[in-house]
C-alpha cells in the first residue's frame, strides 16, 4: 500500500491537470462521474494515504489500497475504475476506492508530517493521552495518529532512533519520543525524492534487510498488527 510520501509523488504527477476542466469523468467504480464532468479541478493535495482532488464543491478523496495505480495519456488491458479526462488528456486510476465529501473537510494536517502545518506537540501530547499503554510500534500505524505512515517508515525511524518497537509508549522518555516524531517528519520528507529515484526501498537501513553493518536484522511478525518487523537488537532499546 501506498505510503504518504508515495502519494506526494502522484500528486506531483497530476497537479499538472490544475485549473483544467473536466471534459468527460468515467471508471466502473466511479458513481460521481455525473457531478465531476464539467467541473474544473482546482487543485490537488494529499493527506496521509489519501489524494484529494478539489473540484471547489466537491472533494473527492482517492485510496489506492493495496494494488491501486494510475496512468496518464495510457491504458492498461483492464477497465479503469475511476477515470478524468482533461479534452485530449486523461488520467486512468485502477483497482482505486473513491469518495466524495460535499464540502471541504477538514483534514487534521497539524498530525501530517508531510503538511507545512505539522505540528509535533500535538502528536506527542495525542501519543500520550491516548496511546500511553500501547507499543509504539504498533502505534505507527494508527492513521489517526500518524497518517501516511506505513510499514516502511515505521520500521525505518524506529531503527533510527534506537527505538525498539515493542516498547510502551509512556516509558519512552519524552526527549526520546520528540526525536522520534523529528525523524518521522525528516524520513518521510527525504523519501519523496528517493521514491522519484526508485531506491526508496533498496536504500533502506533494515526494511527486508538481513543484516546492518555486519549485525543480524531480526525479522518477525508483529503480534496485534499482524505486520513485518525488522530489529536490530543491538541497537534499538526496549523501554
Amino acid at each position: 500500500m501506498p505510503e504518504g510520501p508515495t502519494i506526494v509523488v502522484f500528486k506531483k504527477r497530476i497537479e499538472k491537470f490544475e485549473g483544467k476542466k473536466v471534459s468527460e469523468s468515467g471508471g466502473y467504480n466511479n458513481p460521481f462521474a455525473e457531478e465531476i464532468t464539467g467541473k474544473k479541478l482546482i487543485s490537488v493535495e494529499t493527506y496521509g494515504k489519501y489524494l484529494l482532488l478539489d473540484f471547489k464543491d466537491l472533494l473527492i478523496t482517492v485510496h489506492f489500497g493495496l494494488f491501486g495505480s494510475f496512468l496518464i495519456n495510457e491504458f492498461k488491458k483492464v477497465n479503469a475504475s475511476f477515470s478524468l479526462f482533461f479534452g485530449d488528456d486523461f488520467i486512468n486510476f485502477y483497482v482505486v476506492r473513491i469518495k466524495k465529501l460535499e464540502k471541504y473537510y477538514q483534514f487534521d494536517q497539524e498530525i501530517n508530517v508531510l503538511s507545512d502545518q505539522y505540528q509535533s506537540k500535538k502528536t506527542q501530547k495525542l501519543l500520550l493521552e491516548k496511546y500511553a499503554e500501547k507499543n509504539i510500534g504498533d502505534v505507527l500505524l494508527n492513521q489517526d495518529v500518524f497518517p501516511g505512515l506505513g510499514n516502511i517508515i515505521r520500521n525505518e525511524v524506529l531503527f533510527l532512533s534506537k527505538i525498539h518497537p515493542e516498547s510502551q509508549v509512556n516509558k519512552i522518555p519524552a526527549k526520546k519520543i520528540k526525536e522520534l516524531l523529528e525523524i518521522i517528519k525528516e524520513f518521510s520528507k527525504a523519501s519523496i525524492e528517493l521514491i522519484e529515484q526508485k531506491i526508496w526501498k533498496s536504500s533502506s537501513s533494515v526494511y527486508k534487510k538481513k543484516e546492518w553493518e555486519n549485525q543480524e536484522v531480526v525479522e518477525y511478525v508483529a503480534s496485534k498488527i499482524k505486520r513485518k518487523t525488522y530489529v536490530v537488537e543491538k541497537v534499538q532499546k526496549i523501554y
